[in-house]
């Protein structure tokens, strides 16, 4: 599942800036963010809870997002996101356990509102 949000930028603006305070943000909450150079733009990866039961059950938090700037304008696509796990949780909750399907239908709507809330930090994070 990719989307994408866009962000007006200040006169001012610093990708740098922006990207460690979204960086700092995403690691007090428990996040591991790695950080990689895009051509003009970078790609953090969020997650969260990546091994061990939490991923078998759906838990586990994952998303990449890619930040370009042009014209003015920041453009964030997010791509990689972390569903494996939750659809395991889903088949196996559905066929056996009702306890792993409400596990993964809690990871699905996490997981859905992850790149709404990473793209509004970014927007206040530029500062405008």
């Amino acid at each position: 599942m990719a989307n994408s949000k866009t962000i007006p930028t200040p006169d001012n603006f610093d990708l740098q800036r922006t990207v460690d305070k979204v960086v700092q943000l995403y690691q007090n909450q428990g996040f591991s963010v790695s950080v990689m150079p895009l051509g003009t733009g970078v790609s953090i990866d969020f997650r969260k809870d990546d091994g061990g039961i939490k991923k078998l059950v759906g838990l586990a938090l994952g998303v990449k997002a890619n930040i370009m700037v042009h014209d003015k304008m920041i453009i964030v696509d997010f791509t990689d996101a972390e569903w494996t796990g939750k659809i395991l949780a889903l088949a196996v909750g559905w066929i056996f356990c009702l306890i792993p399907f409400i596990l993964g239908i809690i990871g699905c709507i996490k997981q859905s509102d992850l790149p709404k809330s990473i793209g509004n930090d970014i927007h206040m994070s530029v500062g405008i």
